[in-house]
């Protein structure tokens, strides 16, 4: 039978799915991984090392600002960043290891588009991550130090700015969790990266804005008295790591893109 000549045409791609309901299926994918386990134990490591060198040199410290100042200390130059690179390990495990990658390459949807949607849901639990952290350290500081409640505003701004501050090392762990099938190998440069952003920030050193995990640790240690390179949390102070944010964080998410659409995704 022979099509009407005013028939409308049919787009090429009118079958494919939006990528909302691919997001949904990453997020359904997250909520049965072990994602929360690093969600909530890394953040613990930091506040309990913090709250033990805080009380072990309580005669050197003063009340909140140096308690939350221990605390971020430890969980921005390693913590944080370690958590990232596991969250990230986990969320493509599930494909390395299955063949979900494979099946999700018989749908109409792209590699990149899969690649991005499971890197966005990383930020869920990273999220997560920095309020178990502002819990953890409110009660380490009310009932184990007797501070009273009144946590320092700065401390809650910067740890939920970690967020933002976190996007270029989501997109730089996913993309090595996405290529590599180990799942301890990307963990292990995460940590080379820790090692490296903080003999950087030591040395203030301006090539520090173009690493991830310095990046990560500038915004955690605003406000902080922990470190003289740690600034106030002004404007001022947050609008170069803002720029840098912006930078590194298009490179590294463009990079991503490309390389998932230019391999085919996980391998």
């Amino acid at each position: 039978m022979s099509t009407p000549a005013n028939a409308p045409a049919i787009p090429h791609n009118a079958n494919r799915s939006g990528f909302g309901p691919l997001l949904a299926a990453e997020i359904i994918k997250l909520k049965r991984s072990s994602v929360w386990v690093v969600a909530v134990m890394l953040p613990l490591l930091a506040v309990i090392t913090g709250t033990a060198n805080f009380m072990i040199n309580r005669e050197s410290f003063e009340g909140w600002i140096s308690l939350s100042s221990q605390i971020t200390l430890f969980y921005s130059m390693m913590f944080c960043s370690l958590g990232i690179a596991l969250l990230a390990s986990t969320v493509w495990r599930v494909e390395h290891r299955g063949t979900s990658w494979n099946a999700m390459r018989t749908t109409p949807h792209s590699p990149t588009a899969v690649a991005l949607a499971k890197t966005l849901v990383i930020l869920v639990p990273v999220l997560a991550m920095q309020v178990v952290l502002l819990a953890l350290t409110w009660l380490a500081g009310a009932i184990v130090a007797g501070l009273g409640p009144a946590i320092p505003i700065a401390f809650v701004a910067s740890t939920l700015l970690a967020t933002l501050g976190a996007l270029p090392l989501v997109a730089l762990q996913s993309l090595l969790s996405m290529l590599m099938r180990s799942f301890a190998a990307p963990v292990a440069l995460a940590f080379v990266g820790c090692v490296i952003a903080f003999g950087l920030m030591l040395r203030q050193s301006i090539v520090s804005y173009a690493v991830p995990q310095g990046i990560l640790n500038r915004t955690l240690m605003l406000g902080s008295s922990a470190l003289d390179y740690a600034g106030d949390l002004t404007l001022s102070s947050f609008l170069p790591i803002m720029v840098a944010i912006t930078v590194t964080g298009a490179v590294l998410w463009g990079l991503l893109a490309l390389v998932s659409r230019r391999t085919g995704g996980a391998r």
